[in-house]
């Protein structure tokens, strides 16, 4: 008999997970608060659900895509949960001085070592902050669960079906017309990135093989943010000028998704040794999200993405 596995949330990880698990022989069941449209053609169930409200779900597998606090991972009952497999983030590191991605307008941006493994300092749990919330989460889950906990932590998810997508930075300037492209840190930043399609088979490979613990998920190398734009532009058949601005420059100009003053690359190698096949490869593979939001291309992109406007 197939086993069952409930994903919670329809973004572009509940999208990518749904595939590789419904691919894999999993009988699978969407938990979101609205069904999506792509549900419709793939074999799998929906059901209606609010985070708070409802009864969390129960399954041979969870793959939860929206814990981000201890309590969203309390309401489930251990025992009716086989494997808990929760999307954490790579935002829970911090340097020897305790420096985090995201107070790093404020106290200053982390300097990490040239790659981040799993074993590198994280912040203390709280109510303070994202990653601190993200922690209080993780705990709560290897609390809970142990060894049937599996702690995934992407980076800059990129894939169809985002309701970030950051790619829209490149993707909507070229659509305009627009040809000069303006970079600061001049377009050397590098901001790890992730594949949600192998972030979905990571979530696979931890069903099927019981892989317990905490992973890195992350593509095989960081791009910096003028390979980022040139990929997009190569796919999408535009030939670009790129304009490095050394600093921060004036205003908002060349400020993406991805500027950061100094570089953030994870080692994700624990789970490809896991999973057993490598990592992707971030210029190849982000042509599925730059075709899917270029078939979009919504008139007004702040409606469309509200969570990227704000």
């Amino acid at each position: 008999m197939a086993r069952s596995v409930a994903i919670i949330g329809a973004g572009q990880i509940g999208y990518a997970a749904y595939h590789a698990f419904s691919s894999s022989g999993f009988e699978c069941i969407l938990f979101a608060r609205t069904e999506p449209e792509w549900i419709g053609g793939w074999k799998g169930e929906f059901r209606p659900y609010v985070l708070g409200e409802d009864t969390a779900p129960e399954a041979d597998i969870v793959l939860d895509t929206i814990a981000f606090d201890h309590g969203d991972v309390a309401r489930y009952d251990p025992d009716k949960v086989g494997r808990y497999i929760a999307i954490s983030s790579a935002s829970v590191y911090c340097d020897d001085e305790g420096r985090t991605l995201d107070e790093g307008p404020v106290n200053g941006y982390p300097r990490f070592p040239d790659s981040i493994a799993e074993d590198q300092s994280i912040v203390s749990p709280g109510p303070e902050t994202y990653s601190t919330r993200k922690v209080r989460m993780e705990n709560k889950a290897r609390e809970m669960f142990g060894e049937r906990a599996t702690i995934l932590r992407p980076c800059a998810i990129y894939g169809a079906e985002s309701r970030h997508p950051r790619e829209l930075w490149f993707v909507k300037r070229f659509l305009d017309g627009r040809r000069r492209v303006p970079l600061i840190y001049e377009g050397q930043s590098q901001f790890q990135t992730t594949d949600a399609w192998w972030l979905g088979d990571m979530a696979v490979a931890a069903a099927e093989k019981e892989l317990g613990g905490i992973f890195n998920v992350a593509d095989q190398t960081a791009p910096t943010v003028t390979q980022i734009g040139q990929a997009i532009a190569q796919h999408m058949g535009t030939v670009i000028e790129i304009e490095p601005i050394e600093g921060t420059g004036p205003g908002f100009v060349g400020r993406t998704p991805w500027s950061l003053p100094l570089p953030m690359r994870v080692d994700a190698s624990k789970a490809v040794e896991a999973i057993g096949e490598p990592a992707t490869n971030y210029i190849s593979q982000v042509k599925m999200a730059v075709d899917w939001l270029t078939e979009m291309n919504p008139t007004d992109w702040r409606a469309a993405f509200p969570q990227l406007a704000a």
